[in-house]
């Protein structure tokens, strides 16, 4: 007879001091994304090691095709995640980081839980709300967390990593994140985490944002689409907020090891 061994997430809590803004966001999730992909030997540096050498090696050879091609991948993710979060008529639930062959076969399944409360970055400048302090948060959530480094620590070898958006939508339409309608996240892999980004109840939104923002615009900022986001706050106000569905990330970052 065959044992009955059920598989499930293991939740990490993540408390934030603050609320994240939509840049901070973006920041974290490209911080665990890299982070990740060192750890689980799908890049043979850290990322910050890998653009160092491409910079002082002139020479193209095929680990620099490798750097040049994981750098154009790893942008265009956080490019177009920064878009996603920011646009005010989207609402962004959960980020799943997928190691694996395919979205289905995951070796490695991490799913981010965004906060409900987000700060606007159009509003909210970095010099006020720093993504360091969010960031050593998760970092020392996810080192507390033994399950999850023994499973950093397990071996894999190269292969796919996807990145996965369940987000609310009214525009059908996406030339990054492509709809994945019939999507159900795997639950046959024991390497499944779930990162809690959850916002303390005692914050306060303690900032100057507000004044410096109106500064700038004073000193002659152009902001000529400012009419627009009013209007556009004001028609969400009066519609339905659209279903949450599945997204994938038309770039597959690739795994490689170094060729000496």
């Amino acid at each position: 007879m065959f044992s009955n061994n059920r598989k499930c997430e293991k939740d990490i809590n993540v408390l934030l001091d603050e609320p994240l803004t939509s840049n901070s966001c973006t920041k974290l999730i490209t911080e665990l994304l890299k982070y990740v992909l060192y750890q689980k030997q799908q890049i043979p540096f850290t990322y910050d090691s890998l653009v160092h050498l491409q910079r002082k090696n002139k020479k193209m050879d095929r680990n620099i095709s490798y750097i040049k091609t994981l750098s154009n991948s790893l942008t265009n993710v956080t490019d177009n995640l920064s878009s996603e979060l920011l646009v005010k008529s989207i609402k962004v639930k959960e980020v799943i980081i997928i190691i694996g062959p395919t979205i289905l076969s995951p070796k490695l399944q991490i799913t981010l839980e965004l906060p409900s409360i987000m700060l606007d970055s159009v509003d909210h400048l970095q010099c006020e709300h720093s993504s360091q302090k969010p960031l050593l948060n998760l970092m020392r959530s996810m080192l507390e967390c033994t399950e999850f480094q023994d499973a950093m620590t397990l071996p894999l070898g190269p292969t796919n990593t996807f990145v996965m958006l369940q987000k609310s939508d009214s525009n059908s339409i996406s030339n990054f994140f492509l709809p994945q309608p019939h999507y159900i996240p795997s639950i046959q892999t024991s390497q499944s985490f779930r990162i809690k980004l959850i916002n303390n109840n005692k914050f306060n939104i303690n900032c100057n944002c507000t004044n410096l923002v109106q500064v700038y615009r004073e000193l002659g900022k152009s902001y000529e689409n400012d009419s627009i986001i009013q209007c556009e706050e004001q028609s969400n106000e009066q519609t339905v907020q659209a279903p949450f569905k599945w997204y994938q990330s038309r770039e597959i970052i690739k795994g490689f090891k170094y060729v000496r």
